[in-house]
């Protein structure tokens, strides 16, 4: 587990979104895309049509290898709170005083 300052935190959680919002619209237009563009074809594969099974099980597959990937190379493991929560009970903000 990487220990950041709440600078780097920010930066890291910013950039875990983006690229998670960047595999999401490259699945989404994936399922989009090839759903419409292979509609009018008439080829069944397993017994689905080929729309079906081109936006669909391409969709997964391409899904999971993009979460393999950001777990590899974009996601790191820290603490979140470890920083941020010590200054918040040092400035008085968290206290059991009710």
């Amino acid at each position: 587990m990487k220990h950041l300052t709440d600078q780097q935190k920010h930066e890291q959680i910013l950039k875990e979104v983006k690229a998670t919002l960047l595999l999401f619209l490259v699945v989404a237009a994936w399922h989009i895309g090839f759903g419409f563009l292979l509609n009018g074809i008439d080829i069944l594969i397993l017994g689905m049509p080929l729309w079906f099974f081109v936006s669909t099980i391409g969709e997964f597959v391409i899904a999971v290898a993009g979460v393999i990937i950001l777990l590899k190379f974009v996601f790191v493991d820290f603490d979140l709170g470890e920083e941020a929560s010590d200054e918040y009970v040092q400035e008085g903000g968290a206290s059991d005083d009710r």
